[in-house]
């Protein structure tokens, strides 16, 4: 007897199963609520603690900001190395760019917050004896200057963002390949000034929230956390998108593979890296340095530093060790949301001490907020999706992506 062996479907067939998703209404609902919670706890703890309340607030920001450039730098990288098996999930990751324009708004209620969170905007009180001059780090810190600095990022950023995307959409209806060569330009002129812009507002936004303390790895740090937890968001929305039937067909095991050992390197370079930045700081033992380790090591905080580890190092080492861990949509996605959940322990554990360096403090406000820009960022991926298809179909590479055997 033959048996007849079903024909591969047509690029054309491909490109019909991409559409623009129909976001359920429930999801929606559930956004919308958390970001009514979230804009709830803020404003109630601005009320009666300003400065735990933006606290709170800069953590929601930057975690999520975090993911929106994740998002921009993995679609720049990906056209600027030629990759073939990401085409497929690039747009989920184009989805995430989205956030930056709402990124770039919520920064003036940031503004807002800066009095109450960096000891240095208030210049005249000098603090513990520290003269002005050390504290604003020769006038670097300034309200005026940060702020500068913090818009012109944003808006390297959103445009970036935007070009990409404008590209790729543009390419589901043209194919032009003239596209793809444009956005590669884009990308090689994107990836340094990221480098750099990430430094500069990493530096602004957290190390300055206690600005006697520097180190010159603190940049490459908060890269590794932003990539790391963009790479699980990346995962779970991907899955989760093809288990509502969006990418069925489109994405398989081999796309998960490859998403899970990026997880699994990332981790251990997270891990290389936060160790090499206590490392050098432990064996200098300069006062200057060890002052912010501290009483994230030997107070209440060194529990939560052993948290983010295991979070963030141990469980997807150990987990993603096999290659069917890595084809799992369960296992990934159990370990991709633990990354998220280590992602914001480290953001938490790197903020709140400078506010309260003995007692760990954490409740309503500072989960509350973080659901709420949760919510919020969700809502703006759905929305996203809701409008272009979940993947760019229009790349030259879209149909080997789609048979990509690794």
């Amino acid at each position: 007897m033959n048996h007849a062996t079903a024909a591969p479907d047509s690029t054309d067939a491909l490109r019909a199963r991409v559409a623009p998703i129909a976001a359920p209404v429930g999801l929606r609902a559930m956004f919308g609520l958390l970001m009514a919670l979230g804009a709830a706890a803020f404003l109630l703890e601005v009320r009666t603690d300003p400065t735990r309340a933006y606290a709170a607030f800069l953590l929601g920001y930057f975690f999520t900001l975090g993911l929106a450039l994740f998002g921009t730098l993995f679609t720049a990288i990906q056209y600027l190395v030629g990759a073939t098996w990401s085409v497929v999930v690039r747009r989920v990751a184009e989805s995430f760019t989205s956030y930056l324009p709402i990124a770039f708004l919520l920064f003036f209620v940031l503004l807002l917050g800066v009095p109450h969170l960096y000891v240095w905007s208030n210049t005249g009180v000098p603090a513990h004896g520290v003269d002005a001059g050390h504290l604003t780090k020769g006038g670097w810190l300034t309200p005026s200057a940060f702020a500068l600095r913090a818009l012109i990022a944003l808006t390297i950023w959103s445009l970036f963002g935007w070009f990409f995307v404008r590209n790729s959409t543009r390419q589901d209806q043209t194919r032009d390949p003239r596209l793809t060569r444009s956005s590669t330009k884009a990308a090689a002129m994107f990836v340094p000034v990221f480098a750099i812009t990430l430094t500069v507002i990493s530096f602004d936004f957290l190390m300055s929230l206690e600005p006697l303390w520097f180190s010159t790895m603190f940049g490459v740090y908060c890269f590794a956390g932003l990539w790391q937890a963009g790479l699980a968001t990346l995962t779970i929305t991907v899955i989760l998108l093809r288990r509502q039937g969006a990418l069925q067909g489109i994405v398989s095991k081999i796309h998960y593979h490859d998403m899970g050992k990026f997880m699994f390197a990332f981790s251990v370079f997270w891990m290389y890296i936060a160790f090499s930045q206590f490392m050098l700081i432990w064996y200098a033992n300069l006062p200057e340095e060890i002052e912010w380790f501290i009483p994230r090591t030997y107070s209440a905080w060194g529990g939560l530093g052993i948290a983010l580890m295991a979070f963030k190092f141990v469980i997807p080492f150990f987990a993603l060790m096999h290659q069917k861990a890595k084809e799992s949509e369960t296992m990934l996605l159990t370990i991709a949301g633990g990354i998220l959940i280590g992602q914001w322990i480290d953001l938490y554990w790197v903020i709140l001490p400078a506010f309260s360096p003995e007692r760990v403090v954490l409740g309503w406000p500072e989960l509350g907020v973080s659901l709420g820009f949760f919510g919020l960022f969700g809502w703006t991926v759905l929305a996203f999706l809701s409008r272009h298809p979940v993947a760019a179909h229009g790349d030259p590479f879209f149909e080997k992506s789609v048979r990509f055997h690794g």
